[in-house]
Order: structure tokens, then C-alpha cells, then sequence
């Protein structure tokens, strides 16, 4: 039987709930059920894990997804502290028991993890759709350059500017390396700290200052240790002259050196 002939008889179907979270090559999958659910070659571990209802109102507050889980859920550990820098993406699925036909009824993201109780989580997951009906930036007419650095406007490659060292110390969102000391004071500062976390991918953490041979980041350094590789990627003052000396990049840069001081928009009239 189909999967729709299977929905809709009122004594055949016997519906389950995959939900499968995704973020780099890791996936962490579950089911709703009594029992694990296998899927073709992948299996869904049983969690005492539901949700609120699927919803298409094309209301973003009101098309949110929550998904509650046990205290200890996996993928609400991730949350704990800061959030991870890559977004986490959520992909539900139903079947039938005896129906390899699963479909996709929902996709989105992780938006926050919230936790009511302590044997109790609750996965706030935004679709799709919400997200791509975001308002976008608008760049501004400045002096200094509006790009985000390493982005496709500014067209810096950030594996040529990157550092590698290997830490020394780590102490909450202060971390060290001799390597940080070779470089100018100020010259990670606005820059990000990058290391690997195997499937999941690359985790980041913005940098808020550098002096000699320790950074201090933008948030706890959690999962870095003493002895990790990591990655540096200097930061930029924006400017035309740091654009140039630092980068070499002065034709990409996106701001306007010669803006004159006086606003158009003062009141003075134009003659």
C-alpha cells in the first residue's frame, strides 16, 4: 500500500514520527515510539520525544515548532552556554510501521532550547519558510567598510590570513598560545578562533581582544582545552588603510574614504 493509502484507512496505518537534527556530516535521529525504527539503513532511537503540532499559518510566531524532550536530550546540550556557531537543521518525517514510504512533513532550523524543568526540554525549531521571509541588512554609506569580513563583498580568503597554533592555557573566554604573540597586539582583535569538531564540523568564537600571547573571546570557551589545534583569523578595523596594509585588498573595499563630514541632511540648502 502507498503511503497515502495507508494514511487515510481507518484500521491499516500505524503512524510513527522521525525526527532527524542535522548539523554538518553529525545527525542525531529519534522516534517518537516504544521501540527503535529503522529506516532504510538508519536508525531512529526511541526517546520519549513529541511535539506540538504542525502548523502553516504564515505567521512566523505562530508556526513554530516545539519539540519536548527528556532533560538529557543530545542535541539540547549543544545549547548549553552559547550557542553552537552553525546552525543546527531539522528535518520531521512520518511512516507507517511496515511502510518504507516515509515523507517529509517539516523542515527547518533550530531557533533556542528552553528548559522548563530539569527532566524536561523544549526544542524551539523555526521552518523554512520563516527564515527565508527574514529582512535582510541594507549596506550603509559610510567611511568605514560595511562588509563582513572573509564574506563574498569583501573577497579576502580567509585560509591565507589564518593562523594555526596549538593552546597553552584555557581559562573560561581567555585562551593563550605562543603563536598569538608573534602577531602585533590587536591584530586577531575582531577576528574569530576556529577549531574542529570532527563530523560536526567547524565550531567558532568571535574575538574580542588580543594582547601578546592570549585572546579573549566573545563568550565561554567551551570544548576548547590545553594542547588543541586551533585556527586564528585576524580581524579588521575596517578602514581603507588597515584594508590595504593588512589585507592587500583595497580595490574590494566597500566604504567611501572621501564622504565629505557635512549631512545633506542638516537643513542647509543646496545651491
Amino acid at each position: 500500500m502507498t503511503f497515502e493509502q495507508v494514511e487515510r484507512s481507518t484500521a491499516a496505518g500505524n503512524p510513527r514520527r522521525l525526527y532527524e537534527f542535522v548539523r554538518g556530516a553529525k545527525r542525531w535521529r529519534y522516534t517518537g515510539g516504544d521501540r527503535d525504527f529503522q529506516l532504510d539503513s538508519q536508525s531512529y532511537r526511541a526517546v520519549a520525544v513529541r511535539d506540538d503540532g504542525l502548523r502553516q499559518s504564515g505567521h512566523t510566531a505562530s508556526d513554530v515548532l516545539t519539540i519536548t524532550a527528556p532533560g538529557d536530550f543530545e542535541v539540547a546540550r549543544l545549547y548549553r552556554g552559547l550557542p553552537p556557531s552553525t546552525e543546527v537543521a531539522v528535518i520531521v518525517r512520518d511512516v507507517h510501521e511496515g511502510d518504507g514510504d516515509a515523507r517529509v512533513v517539516w523542515m527547518g532550523r533550530v531557533a533556542g532550547v528552553n528548559r522548563p524543568s530539569l527532566d524536561s526540554t523544549e526544542v524551539r525549531c523555526q521552518s523554512l519558510d520563516a527564515a527565508l521571509g527574514q529582512p535582510g541588512l541594507r549596506l550603509a554609506w559610510t567611511r568605514g567598510c560595511p562588509y563582513t569580513l572573509y564574506d563574498r563583498n569583501c573577497r579576502v580568503n580567509p585560509e591565507v590570513h589564518r593562523v594555526a597554533a596549538a593552546l597553552t592555557s584555557v581559562t573560561g573566554h581567555l585562551v593563550t598560545a605562543g603563536e598569538f604573540g608573534q602577531y602585533p597586539d590587536g591584530w586577531f582583535a575582531g577576528g574569530f578562533l576556529a577549531w574542529d569538531l570532527g563530523e560536526a564540523g567547524l565550531e567558532r568564537r568571535g574575538i574580542r581582544s588580543h594582547q601578546g600571547e592570549r585572546l579573549t573571546l566573545l563568550g565561554a570557551g567551551d570544548g576548547l582545552r590545553s594542547g588543541q589545534a586551533v585556527w586564528a583569523y585576524p580581524g579588521c578595523g575596517r578602514s581603507m588603510a588597515i584594508c590595504h596594509t593588512k589585507f592587500n585588498n583595497a580595490p574590494n573595499y566597500g566604504g567611501a574614504p572621501g564622504l565629505p563630514g557635512k549631512s545633506p541632511f542638516d537643513g542647509t540648502p543646496i545651491f
